[in-house]
């Protein structure tokens, strides 16, 4: 049992594990603290009938209690518990007495503040009776629940007594009845429950029994038939022994307690995902309160943390050596940007001024980490895109090898076999440290435990099945292991994909795209001196066209499933069709070529030439360019739908999503400057992306001051909100992307900018007339000048010039010191901006005249984000998630809301 209270115990709500009492007792409590609208008093109706109407509520509690008790099974294991519940339902009976009582002697005599008080605590003491009974009501719930969990595994132990098939059969049938009526039982005590925790153990321990049930049936068969065989004995204990354990499990669970090694034991961020975020949070600091003796040893420490983990990953096997290389540099730049950070937290040391330096350098380390982040999730993708590519081949070879009965054979498919088991598990907890989504964590560790248990007992039944190929046992005994395994590994790689972003699978797959291209060319061209060196460049070139092939098909099979997940749209139709197209044309021609190339290269044998080689090397270019080329279609048919600052990748990506939104656009190249910005030389784009950074940082102390009010009723707000949304866009311009595709777009928002901005001025000052003179006063009235100067100066800068001209074999856009002046001034009106919102405040709350009538703006704080009453039902399968999306900034979402509204 749960709890076992007596009546003179406080009640404690903690004890409650269930959704069904958890709600009768705090609608008990609402109802008798709110009595009066509980039993609403009719016309000519007194206090004393609302003490009967108590009291018949009472009585027909008891009634339905004594019914209850009257139907739960009397089992020898249980007789305690009919005992608590009567003890329990009497002292509901008799602290009710004790209530009615007291309560008639206080309706008499209501003025009395002692018989008051001996009422309430008289109801106190009912309620926590009550309650009791609830709880212990539904401890014998669980009680009844565990003798059915006992019932399982005594049949359990009678399974692995049998010593005939026909034994085995009939109890088996009897288990597979308990087990369903069980499996009914735990559904609704899940629904019921009320921590989460609870649910998905409970969740686990229940697949668990239902899937090894088979398995139990086939492998007891399996040892009665073949007692002599060593496997078919460990098959048995296994399957026997992940029953027992998934009951114990549910056992604890039902009891309350928190068993190690459940399933939501494994739910935790990633090691070095955690401690990356860490670190992005501990460098952000008040440069007043920075300490060199502290804040510098423990950032390092952190950081040789972060450069440690990532070099687990980079010296992974399956890890590129060119992703290798990446992962190094990034980390010394994180290095380098963590000491110049130091630096100026140092130097600011005593100074009260403010300086863009260290907000500047905070974001710098922000965008080395970000970096690092993108290159270690492209390193796991490589490990999970290799791993992941055909689960299947390794164990079906090696079914197919045991039923030739070829023990040599069989033995090294196993070991191959083992090896591609270990290498699925390893890369599963090598995902794991990159991923902060706590549930997919959680089904890909406890599959990965599981899967590491099953693969031996996968191999026995290999074994037994090799030893004894014509038993129709042990077949059905490999059978079954052989879907269980298939089962789990499903399920693996759904939650792989779960916590894999679509962007990162769709570029590692065409790199690896491109990496077996090279292998089959390799293959190819490669000198053959004997007819065994011809065959193995043979295989080779075959190996590299099957894994190209299963690469497509892979990518169509998630980004089918991630399309039918969403709403059809327009944007799921393209990329259905870009999948249609890779997978029924491309594939198909791929595969027939490719295999054509294979034959005629086997039938040669060592008679190539040097032109044939060519030949045949460009026919396999081509047919590999058909898949590679759909893959990219399908990637930009995906970035259709996304804005740049969502793709977190390799600058390939942003080239590609750019260039598919341009061939969208109708713009010409002469019109089109936005395309020439992107043309800048790189050193041109870092100093344009420094000063973006440093707009940044004035762009977050916006949203911090303005944010928080509710636009409702404040022009103020309003007019802020809406000059910041321009000023991004115009600063996205300087970057090549955005909505501004022209010089004349950039003008126009100009214009819109200073348009706001005098009606900013306008409200703004006539807010600072009606105030007293004061500091503040004048503060707002500077503010507003700087205003008016900035709008002056962004319609200037507005007008940026982007020209191509051909400098040698290079070519050279202009327009840069345009740019930064632009972003430099869009800066500069954004802190104004801020600075008049502060100044507004003060003087309309604090110093506004006593004979002011008129207001011209309200100050109420923003409300709460809404969220939705009905949350949408999801599909039980597990769905790979696209690309992450970025939380919107405060004011940009909070303007989009404005917009829709």
């Amino acid at each position: 049992m749960v709890v076992k209270p007596g009546t003179h115990q406080v009640f404690n709500i903690d004890h409650v594990k269930s959704k069904a009492v958890y709600n009768l007792i705090t609608q008990l409590i609402h109802e008798v603290t709110n009595i009066t609208e509980t039993f609403p008093l009719e016309k000519g109706q007194t206090a004393e009938d609302l003490v009967l109407a108590v009291e018949k509520s009472t009585g027909r509690f008891l009634h339905f209690g004594d019914q209850a008790i009257a139907t739960v099974p009397v089992t020898q294991e249980n007789h305690h518990v009919i005992d608590d519940l009567r003890r329990a339902l009497d002292a509901v009976q008799d602290t009710g007495q004790k209530m009615l009582e007291t309560g008639r002697n206080f309706v008499r005599d209501s003025t009395s503040s002692q018989k008051r008080a001996t009422a309430i605590g008289v109801g106190r003491q009912f309620l926590n009776a009550v309650a009791y009974f609830l709880i212990i009501a539904d401890a014998t719930d669980v009680q009844i629940i565990v003798e059915k969990l006992e019932n399982v595994r005594d049949l359990m132990n009678s399974l692995a007594k049998a010593e005939s098939k026909a034994e085995v059969e009939e109890i088996y049938r009897i288990l597979t009845a308990q087990i369903e009526d069980l499996d009914i039982t735990i559904r609704k005590r899940i629904a019921d429950l009320i921590e989460q925790s609870q649910k998905d153990n409970l969740l686990a321990a229940r697949s668990v029994l239902r899937c090894t049930a088979p398995l139990v049936y086939a492998s007891t068969k399996a040892y009665v038939r073949h007692p002599e065989q060593d496997e078919s004995r460990r098959n048995r204990d296994y399957s026997h022994r992940e029953m027992l354990d998934a009951l114990d499990l549910m056992a604890r669970m039902l009891r309350g307690e928190e068993p190690e090694g459940s399933f939501a034991s494994h739910g935790r961020i990633g090691d070095l995902v955690n401690e990356i975020d860490l670190f992005q949070m501990r460098v952000e600091m008040d440069p007043q309160s920075y300490r060199r003796e502290v804040h510098r040893p423990e950032l390092e420490e952190l950081a040789e943390r972060i450069v440690s983990g990532s070099a687990a990953i980079a010296d992974a096997d399956s890890t590129r050596e060119s992703r290798k290389q990446k992962i190094v540099a990034e980390c010394n730049n994180l290095r380098q940007a963590l000491q110049e950070l130091l630096t100026e937290y140092e130097k600011s040391r005593g100074r009260y001024d403010e300086n863009d330096d260290i907000p500047l350098g905070i974001a710098e380390v922000h965008r080395k980490a970000k970096d690092l982040r993108r290159h270690l999730r492209r390193a796991v993708v490589d490990h999970i895109s290799d791993a992941f590519l055909d689960t299947k081949t390794p164990l079906m070879l090696l079914i197919e090898v045991a039923k030739c009965g070829d023990p040599e054979d069989t033995q090294h498919k196993a070991h191959l076999f083992r090896q591609h088991a270990s290498k699925l598990i390893a890369v599963s907890r090598l995902a794991c440290k990159m991923s902060s989504d706590t549930e997919g964590v959680s089904v890909i560790l406890h599959t990965a435990e599981q899967l590491e248990k099953l693969a031996p007992e996968v191999v026995n039944a290999a074994y037994l099945l090799c030893a004894r190929p014509d038993s129709k046992t042990a077949q059905e005994n490999m059978e079954a292991f052989r879907k269980l395994w298939f089962d789990r590994v499903n399920l693996l790689t759904m939650a792989i994909d779960g916590i894999t972003t679509l962007d990162d699978f769709l570029a590692v797959s065409e790199a690896h795209i491109v990496e077996d291209c090279n292998e089959g060319i390799q293959g190819i061209t490669a000198h053959a001196s004997s007819p065994e060196m011809n065959l193995k460049n043979c295989q080779r070139v075959d190996c590299a066209a099957g894994a190209i092939r299963g690469r497509a098909l892979r990518v169509c099979a998630v980004v089918d499933a991630e399309m039918d997940f969403l709403q059809p749209s327009e944007y799921t139709e393209n990329a259905k069709n870009a999948v249609r197209i890779l997978r029924d044309n491309r594939v198909m021609e791929f595969s027939a070529r490719a295999g054509d190339l294979v034959d005629r290269q086997q039938a040669m044998g060592l008679g190539w030439d040097a032109t044939q080689k060519d030949e045949e090397m460009n026919e396999f270019i081509n047919a590999c360019t058909l898949v590679h080329e759909a893959v990219k279609g399908i990637r930009n048919a995906l970035l259709m739908n996304r804005n740049m600052q969502d793709v977190d990748s390799d600058n390939e990506y942003e080239e590609d999503g750019q260039t598919a939104a341009d061939t969208m656009s109708k713009i010409s190249d002469q019109e089109n400057q936005q395309r020439l910005m992107r043309r800048l030389p790189e050193e041109d784009k870092k100093k344009i992306q420094a000063q973006i950074d440093i707009f940044k940082v004035a762009q977050t102390r916006f949203e911090k001051e303005v944010a928080k009010w509710d636009e409702t009723g404040n022009d103020i707000i309003v007019l802020a909100k809406h000059m910041c949304m321009i000023m991004m866009n115009m600063t996205d311009f300087t970057r090549g992307c955005g909505p501004l595709k022209t010089t004349m777009d950039v003008i126009r928002s100009a214009q819109e900018i200073s348009v706001a901005g005098s009606k900013l001025n306008a409200l703004a000052k006539q807010i600072g007339d009606e105030s007293v003179d004061s500091q503040s006063k004048n503060d707002l009235m500077a503010y507003l000048s700087q205003i008016t100067l900035y709008c002056q100066q962004l319609n200037i800068c507005s007008k940026v010039k982007a020209d191509v001209q051909q400098v040698g074999n290079e070519l050279v856009v202009s327009g840069l010191d345009s740019a930064m002046s632009l972003i430099q001034t869009a800066r500069n009106l954004l802190g104004a901006v801020v600075q008049t919102v502060k100044a507004a405040y003060i003087a309309s709350t604090k110093f506004r005249r006593a004979n002011s009538s008129s207001v011209r703006v309200e100050w109420r704080m923003a409300p709460p984000r809404k969220q939705p009453l009905v949350r949408p039902q999801k599909n039980n399968a597990i769905i790979r998630r696209a690309s992450e999306r970025r939380p919107l900034p405060p004011a940009k979402a909070l303007a989009e809301f404005t917009m829709r509204r």
